[in-house]
C-alpha cells in the first residue's frame, strides 16, 4: 500500500502544483496576453476553473464508479495537461478562456485520487491516505507560488502554462503503472438494521457531512482574498512577511500530519475540536489590534484546520464503505469548490461594505454553525451506530 500511496501522492502533487500555482499570477498573464483588460476579469478567471470543477465533479465520479477509478485518475491528468497546453499557446483571450474551462471541467485530480485510493484500502488506512492527499495539496500551495514567481519575474507568463502541462503528463506516466481497482465499496448494511433504515441513516450522515464540508471550506476561503490587505491594516508593511503569516496554517498541517496517529482520536472528537478551534481563532483574528499576536493565532488556526480536515477525512472514509466512492468523493469535491467560490464573492462584498475584519467574523460564524451541524451528525438519532476510533475499526 505504501508504494501505491507514494505514487498517487507524487502524481497528485504534480497535478496540484500545476493547477494551484498559476491562478495567483493571473493579472501578469492577462497583462501579457490581453493588455488593457479590466481588473475584474482577473478575479473572474481566477475562479472559473473552480466553478467548472464544481459543476462536473459529481458526473465524473459517477463515470469513475462505472468504468474504473484508475481510469478516471488518468483522465483527470490528461484533461489538466490538455487545458494547460492550450492555455500556453492560446493566441487570444477567447481561446485562453476555453482552455481554463477545459482545465476545470476535465480536471478534478483530488477527487479522482481519493476515489482510486478507496479501491486500495478502506477504514483507518483510507482515512490516513486522505490526510496525505491533503498534505500533497498543501505542499503544492506552498511551493508553487514561490517557484513560479521566480519564473514570472524572469519574463515568463502565458508560456509557463505550456511548460507546466508536462507535469500532469509525468503524473499520467506514474499513474499508468498503478495496480488496477481492487476493493469494491458498494453499500454495506449493518447487522440488526433493515435495508431502509441503513439507507436512511447513510443518507442523513452524508448530507450532514456535506453541510459541514461546505461550511468549513467557506470559513477558510472567505479569509483568503484580502488577507494581505488585512495585514497591512495591522501595520505589517512587508508583503513577504504577510505571505509568511498567511502560509503558517498550511505549514502547521505539513508539520503535524507526519506525527499525527490515525488512532489518536475518534473522528467526532477530531472534527469538533478542530471546528471549535477554527471558529475561536477566526474570531480572535477579527478582533486583533496587536501585530505581535497575529502569528501565534495563525498557528492555532492551523491546528484547528488540521484537526478538522483529519476528522472530516475519517468520517468520509466511514461513508466510503457504504456508498459508491467515485460519486461520493466527486460530490464532496464539488461541495468544497462551490463553498470556495461563494467565499470569494462574500469576502469582496463584506470588505467593500464593512471593512477588512468582517471576513473573519463571517468565518467564525460559519465555523460555529459547522460545529453545530457536526454535533448533530455524530450524536443525533438513537438508531445510529457510533463511530469508532480508527485503531478499533
Amino acid at each position: 500500500m505504501m508504494r501505491v500511496l507514494g505514487a498517487v501522492l507524487t502524481a497528485h502533487y504534480l497535478a496540484a502544483f500545476t493547477a494551484l500555482g498559476m491562478p495567483v499570477f493571473m493579472p501578469s498573464v492577462l497583462a501579457q496576453l490581453a493588455p488593457g483588460t479590466p481588473d475584474w476579469l482577473a478575479g473572474t478567471l481566477y475562479v472559473l476553473p473552480t466553478i467548472c470543477t464544481a459543476l462536473t465533479a459529481t458526473g465524473w465520479g459517477r463515470l469513475a464508479d462505472r468504468y474504473g477509478r484508475k481510469l478516471s485518475l488518468m483522465r483527470a491528468q490528461v484533461g489538466l495537461a490538455f487545458g494547460f497546453m492550450l492555455a500556453g499557446c492560446a493566441p487570444n483571450l477567447m481561446v485562453f478562456v476555453v482552455a481554463l474551462i477545459i482545465q476545470g471541467s476535465c480536471g478534478g485530480s483530488l477527487a479522482a485520487a481519493n476515489a482510486y485510493l478507496s479501491t486500495q484500502s478502506k477504514g483507518p488506512a483510507l482515512a490516513r491516505a486522505l490526510d496525505w492527499t491533503q498534505f500533497s495539496a498543501r505542499l503544492a500551495m506552498l511551493t508553487a507560488p514561490i517557484l513560479l514567481g521566480v519564473a514570472i519575474d524572469r519574463g515568463l507568463a502565458q508560456s509557463l502554462y505550456g511548460y507546466l502541462s508536462l507535469l500532469p503528463l509525468l503524473g499520467l506516466v506514474i499513474t499508468s503503472r498503478l495496480p488496477p481497482d481492487t476493493v469494491e465499496t458498494h453499500t454495506q448494511h449493518s447487522p440488526g438494521r433493515s435495508m431502509a433504515q441503513s439507507a436512511n441513516s447513510i443518507h442523513r450522515e452524508l448530507w450532514g457531512l456535506l453541510t459541514v464540508q461546505f461550511l468549513y471550506y467557506f470559513a477558510v476561503v472567505v479569509t483568503f482574498p484580502y488577507f494581505i490587505l488585512y495585514c497591512r491594516n495591522l501595520g505589517i508593511t512587508s508583503d513577504s512577511m504577510a505571505g509568511l503569516i498567511y502560509s503558517l496554517p498550511h505549514l502547521v498541517y505539513l508539520l503535524i500530519l507526519p506525527w499525527q496517529r490515525s488512532n489518536s482520536l475518534m473522528p467526532q472528537r477530531l472534527l469538533l475540536l478542530g471546528l471549535g478551534l477554527l471558529a475561536c481563532t477566526s474570531l480572535m483574528q477579527a478582533m486583533l489590534t496587536h501585530t505581535a499576536l497575529l502569528a501565534p493565532v495563525r498557528v492555532f488556526y492551523g491546528v484547528g484546520m488540521t484537526l478538522a480536515i483529519c476528522g472530516l477525512n475519517r468520517a468520509l472514509s466511514h461513508c466510503a464503505a457504504n456508498a459508491p466512492a467515485g460519486r461520493l468523493f466527486g460530490l464532496f469535491d464539488s461541495c468544497g469548490k462551490w463553498a470556495g467560490a461563494l467565499g470569494g464573492i462574500v469576502a469582496g462584498a463584506l470588505v467593500h461594505r464593512y471593512g477588512l475584519a468582517m471576513p473573519f467574523f463571517a468565518a467564525a460564524l460559519a465555523g460555529a454553525i459547522a460545529l453545530t451541524a457536526a454535533t448533530l451528525v455524530f450524536y443525533s438519532g438513537k438508531q445510529r451506530q457510533p463511530y469508532v476510533a480508527a485503531g478499533d475499526a
